[in-house]
């Protein structure tokens, strides 16, 4: 066999402890090596597409030109020079033809992945929208967003990420719409990591936070590929990774939290009101407890008399002041979150309702707490999951604690103090340069208004604050 600078590198390499499969055919009195692994490769593909049309070649003379244009059956072909790269291909579930007498080796694209189909989406359920969720598969999730925007202008810039996973991280953004300082920031903060292994989209979300002690995201996650589009239309980017079932979009501002994709079909007044719902239900999630406690523990003359007696009647046999009490209820109440999140899906949302009905019966049976708490923690536990996206809820939930220990201490000082900590922290954050809290601060009506009305004939222009070129829709 002839010896060239590729076929003397891998005879250095172990290529059986690597799972590199090494095929040799003699080719017109040519020795023509091919590199596959047999677990990531579609063997059908191998050998109609490549191996046997190569046996049936009958040149004495055989070259790379000849073998790409005219033997081989396959569309997606590169070559390469580099022999420290041919092993990494073969890794990444490439086949490598190895031509002794040429300069460069062919790499044909006969990757085979195990997936699943594309199914309902399990995080951002909807009743009117479009059911065809990501998948793990970065080529069926590409699809789904081109299938929806034949835009020319959209732009999928890929990147290899995680030394040792070498995991394609896309950057997608529809290039006469977005904003230039966005899209660079995005790419500069993904060349920058430096880690061995990149798996999903959450572990990019670390990477690319301003602050990763806020409490707060800056970046939202899409399941639907009819969400992503509409955020690539707004002037958004979305990143999409390798593996991950979930792509990230950036900017994402605080009140883009209770916007819900069903907005969009409804009525215009029903998006209002549902929009309303929602901001109650981060209010009551995240204060109600606390104000009880405040009320409860220090400040029970707010109330008017009756309410009082009655109260008071209510807490005779709680042997635990306010702040235990609210303190261990809201305890229960995540402990009972937390299970049914991670039991199977069929007993889940059964141990959930039976645990929550049990205990508080019990509870309230046994005069460990008052009735009263039990709805509040009820009702805190319900708003905590009227949010559109999932991943500001455990902000909240954790923000919670943090107000009910302030107020336990301070009273109503502290739950107002809290309040404005918590405001103070919102406006000093930016997502990729765009304000958390815009379009109300800096204010401006009409995006503001679109936002809440949910209605495309009405929201002639794009989002002022994401800046886009192209801010007109229709």
């Amino acid at each position: 066999m002839e010896i060239n600078k590729y076929t003397k590198y891998i005879n250095n390499k172990y290529l059986n402890d690597l799972g590199i499969t090494s095929r040799y055919l003699n080719i017109s009195n040519t020795k023509v090596v091919i590199l596959f692994i047999e677990q990531l490769t579609n063997r059908t593909n191998l050998m109609e597409g490549i191996i046997k049309p190569l046996i049936l070649e009958t040149k004495k003379n055989l070259r790379i030109s000849d073998v790409i244009s005219s033997i081989i059956y396959f569309d997606d072909i590169t070559t390469d020079s580099d022999e420290t790269k041919l092993i990494d291909y073969v890794l990444k579930g490439q086949s490598v033809i190895i031509i002794p007498t040429e300069e460069k080796y062919i790499i044909a694209n006969t990757l085979k992945v195990e997936k699943r189909q594309v199914q309902d989406p399990n995080v951002e359920s909807t009743i009117k929208g479009a059911r065809d969720a990501f998948t793990e598969n970065y080529d069926d999730n590409i699809s789904l967003i081109r299938y929806r925007l034949k835009d020319p202008n959209l732009r999928i810039d890929e990147f290899e990420v995680g030394k040792r996973t070498l995991t394609t991280v896309a950057i997608i953004y529809i290039k006469d719409i977005a904003d230039e300082n966005i899209v660079n920031s995005a790419k500069n903060k993904i060349t920058k990591i430096n880690t061995d292994g990149i798996l999903e989209s959450g572990y990019i979300q670390k990477y690319i936070l301003n602050n990763p002690y806020n409490f707060f995201p800056q970046a939202g996650i899409v399941e639907r590929s009819d969400i992503a589009s509409a955020n690539l239309l707004d002037g958004k980017v979305i990143i999409l990774v390798e593996g991950g079932n979930l792509a990230l979009v950036i900017p994402k501002t605080f009140i883009e939290f209770i916007d819900a994709s069903d907005d969009h079909y409804d009525n215009v007044f029903i998006s209002i009101f549902s929009k309303c719902i929602r901001i109650l239900c981060i209010i009551i999630s995240l204060f109600l407890s606390s104000l009880y406690v405040a009320v409860v523990s220090f400040h029970p003359d707010i109330l008017p008399t009756q309410y009082i007696i009655t109260l008071a009647t209510s807490r005779a046999t709680v042997p635990f002041n306010g702040f235990l009490e609210a303190f261990l209820m809201e305890l229960v109440a995540e402990i009972l979150r937390e299970a049914s999140i991670r039991l199977p899906t069929q007993i889940g949302p059964a141990i959930g309702i039976v645990g929550t009905i049990v205990i508080g019966q019990a509870s309230v049976a046994a005069g460990l707490i008052s009735p009263l708490l039990v709805i509040i923690v009820s009702l805190s536990l319900m708003g905590s999951f009227a949010t559109a996206d999932y991943t500001i809820t455990n902000t909240f939930r954790v923000l919670k604690f943090i107000m009910l220990i302030i107020t336990s201490i301070y009273g109503l000082f502290g739950f107002t103090m809290g309040v404005i900590l918590i405001t103070i922290n919102l406006c000093s954050i930016d997502s990729f340069g765009v304000s958390y809290v815009s379009p109300l601060s800096p204010f401006n009506y009409k995006s503001l208004k679109n936002l809440f009305l949910s209605d495309s004939r009405l929201s002639k222009k794009r989002p002022s604050y994401l800046n886009p070129k192209d801010n007109t829709r229709q």
